[in-house]
């Protein structure tokens, strides 16, 4: 998600170079659609990583996410242990 979210920002930066007149609200709705596109794109995979996790352990978890999202392995460590997150929050 944090890659997903420099991806967004880089994209706001681009966009905002190529249309500098678009102005600050039009600006901050798109930023806002765009993070909720990668929210969208990611729910799925993010709770089947969770499930599979329960399944396989803490150590394969890291090792999956790493591989699915050629992660840093330093970035992987974070994940060793996935949050607790309680209903409706985001993972």
């Amino acid at each position: 998600r944090s890659r997903a979210g420099v991806v967004v920002e880089s994209e706001m930066q681009r966009l905002n170079r190529r249309l500098p007149d678009l102005g600050e609200p039009a600006s901050a709705e798109v930023r806002q659609a765009m993070a909720r596109v990668v929210d969208k794109l990611l729910h799925t995979p993010t709770v089947r990583a969770k499930e599979l996790q329960d399944m396989d352990g803490p150590g394969d978890y890291a090792k999956m996410l790493h591989e699915l999202f050629d992660l840093d392995p330093r970035e992987t460590v974070t994940v060793a242990t996935p949050p607790l997150s309680g209903p409706g929050e985001s993972p």
